[in-house]
């Protein structure tokens, strides 16, 4: 029968956004922060500053915009808005002015994560919305999640092939490269793939009991409601604990391996890019050991690696780019793990929380989700590069033994502490896969 085939490429299409939306991701939570703060002169204070306030105020705009979402039931009108926006955003923070001031940072910044969160939202809720087979929905999420790792891995490729570059020259090749494949891909996704949820009145007619209700009330009602489903309030709070044990890395790993390590540019380019090709090697053995045993024990499992990895960080010396590799191989296989796992975690949570509260919130439990982990990364951003700057790292840190140690411990030792919360906040999480079938056949036989 044909519909198995248009399936397929209905996912195909429905994935290739991610690639375009995935290759500004290491520029833009890595490179950028210590490119402002160093390289353009803003500053690593006022850097981390400007980065916690847009990240704070984008953070606040996921669950409206999941919501909006969810309401009007056009996944597709937002997410083309949003990439337009974003790569906007894109190319004035990428390629910015010979000496940009403060302001420059925050509007930029601004536009390209209000963007993000537009095109991003729907986006992940579309891919729920475009089958309710469980094996259908399981290749549609890989497909994207694949197509994210790739972009991911062409970006920490293009400096490593571009030898001998300015980070200028990096940076506004790779924004010119998402700008380029975002256009294409968001408009093959457009006219490809059905926005299976856009049907007239859906919006306005989902929710009867709530007839007469003001929008601002409904939205709050919505949100209130979540904190009563204490399975994703935790594993939210873990989410969010492990995003910021993962952050504090991403945000110090240029001025760890420039000032620490003094390493040369070419030498963090293929660490990063190594990084970024373990976690995907690791990706297929930590989908097989979910397999066996419980998806959040694997996850620990994989948070323990990355505890181990982390304590032989202040172990190393200047030069000891063989060390940090073996470090980088580890860390990266880890964060296969944080890719692969909680997002699946999340969507059996998702399942509890139909079957709990008799409501369909997709749209909002991504929102929420996404917008913790940016959270995280604001965090990151806000306490390392204004420590890092205080410290006066950049002002000859390298030959600053205290701005060393405050390096290490930001970049090493606090992860080790967060990464053992989340552990213990894992460890013995009661939805576990006897849990979720005996959920998943109570739903298919309800109907709400």
């Amino acid at each position: 029968m044909p519909q198995p085939d248009r399936g397929r490429k209905t996912a195909f299409y429905y994935a290739l956004p991610a690639m375009a939306a995935a290759v500004p991701t290491i520029p833009a939570y890595v490179l950028l922060p210590s490119y402002y703060g160093d390289d353009l002169g803003l500053g690593l204070a006022l850097t981390g500053a400007i980065l916690l306030a847009v990240r704070i105020i984008d953070m606040l705009t996921d669950p409206l915009a999941g919501w909006l979402s969810d309401y009007t039931g056009r996944r597709k009108i937002w997410v083309g808005f949003g990439a337009v926006i974003a790569g906007i955003g894109i190319w004035m923070l990428f390629v910015p002015p010979d000496q940009p001031g403060g302001g420059h940072l925050f509007v930029s910044a601004s536009i390209l994560f209000l963007g993000w969160t537009l095109f991003q939202v729907p986006y992940l809720a579309w891919g729920a919305d475009l089958s309710g087979d469980y094996r259908e929905r399981t290749l549609i999420t890989s497909l994207r999640e694949g197509a994210g790792l790739i972009g991911i891995v062409v970006a920490g490729a293009i400096p490593v092939v571009m030898m001998n570059a300015s980070r200028a020259d990096e940076i506004r090749t790779l924004a010119m490269m998402t700008i380029v494949a975002g256009a294409v891909f968001v408009t093959i996704l457009i006219v490809k793939v059905p926005d299976s949820t856009a049907r007239p009145g859906r919006g306005r007619t989902a929710d009867t009991q709530q007839a007469g209700v003001s929008l601002r009330a409904r939205f709050t009602q919505s949100l209130r409601s979540l904190r009563q489903n204490r399975l994703f309030v935790r594993l939210l709070a873990a989410w969010m604990i492990n995003g910021l044990a993962g952050g504090l890395p991403a945000v110090c790993f240029p001025l760890f391996v420039r000032y620490y390590l003094k390493l040369d540019t070419d030498t963090e380019n293929a660490l990063i890019l190594l990084y970024f090709v373990a976690a995907i090697a690791a990706i297929p053995f930590w989908v097989f050991l979910a397999g066996k045993i419980s998806k959040h024990r694997v996850w620990c499992v994989a948070m323990i690696m990355a505890v181990s990895a982390f304590a032989f960080v202040p172990f190393l010396s200047a030069g000891d780019w063989a060390g940090f590799a073996v470090i980088c191989v580890f860390t990266g296989a880890a964060l296969g793990a944080d890719l692969a796992l909680p997002p699946a975690i999340q969507a059996d949570v998702d399942d509890w929380d139909r079957y709990r509260f008799h409501a369909s919130r997709t749209g909002v439990l991504f929102a929420l989700w996404n917008m913790t982990n940016k959270l995280a990364m604001a965090l990151a951003a806000g306490i390392a590069l204004p420590i890092l700057g205080a410290f006066g790292l950049t002002d000859g840190g390298d030959e600053n033994s205290a701005a060393l140690i405050a390096l290490v411990m930001i970049y090493a030792v606090l992860p080790i502490v967060l990464k053992a919360g989340a552990i213990g906040m894992m460890w013995r999480f009661p939805l576990d896969r006897v849990h979720q079938v005996a959920i998943r056949r109570r739903l298919a036989r309800r109907t709400f």
